[in-house]
């Protein structure tokens, strides 16, 4: 699958990283987290007290059979119900926004528009996404969701179950910053090894954004 295809599925999730444990071990300093009730209600807590987010990110692809990685930077803002901009602006101009059932991606002059009722990998890949962002990431049902914490952070393992997320990726690693319970990084990796991670930096939380951010139109 050529790059560019493989980057814009990518961007779906997002996402809301710099290490990668592809050998499903604990990162060094984390512990498993065997109750993760207290977790959850404080990660859903922290989100109905989050109108907007918005941050600058750091993305780095790396491809295992070429020995290589790229490296892209942009800006990402969410702002409540379900609304999701990602917008890559180095080393090229590449925009994804996510509104309610409706996906749209504008990669140069080019714009499409998807709505997610007519595929599952979109609903899928739309709420992933969203979870990340409202807390409720323990509880998607595509995925068995493990939990772990160190000093600083928290680390949600999310190996996929459904046919759809099976085909894109084999693990989605979600870092939670202790402190305010936002994302921090994310790690993807998808099925022949290659993985990206995104580190967002700068963030700033429930400063105003207008809607016209995330139209559709």
């Amino acid at each position: 699958m050529p790059y560019r295809k493989r980057l814009r599925t990518i961007c779906l999730l997002g996402y809301l990283c710099i290490a990668l444990y592809a050998s499903g071990q604990v990162p060094k300093g984390f512990s498993e987290m065997k109750n993760t009730a207290q977790l959850q209600s404080s990660l859903s807590n922290s989100a109905a007290h989050t109108q907007t987010i918005t941050s600058d990110f750091t993305q780095v692809k790396h491809m295992k059979m070429l020995n290589d990685k790229v490296i892209s930077k942009g800006k990402f803002h969410f702002k409540q119900q379900d609304k999701i901009r990602i917008e890559y602006t180095a080393p090229f101009q590449y925009l994804l926004i996510m509104n309610g059932g409706q996906i749209m991606v504008k990669d140069g002059e080019k714009t499409n528009k998807i709505n997610t009722k007519n595929s599952k990998t979109m609903q899928s890949v739309n709420k992933v996404m969203m979870d990340c962002m409202k807390g409720t990431v323990l509880g998607n049902k595509d995925f068995n969701v493990r939990a772990y914490e160190s000093k600083d952070q928290f680390l949600l393992s999310l190996i996929p179950i459904t046919p759809a997320m099976k085909d894109l990726f084999s693990r989605i690693d979600v870092f939670v910053a202790r402190s305010d319970n936002s994302v921090t990084k994310l790690v993807m990796t998808e099925k022949g090894g290659d993985f990206t991670d995104m580190n967002f930096v700068n963030k700033k939380i429930n400063i105003v954004l207008a809607d016209a951010l995330f139209s559709v139109r």
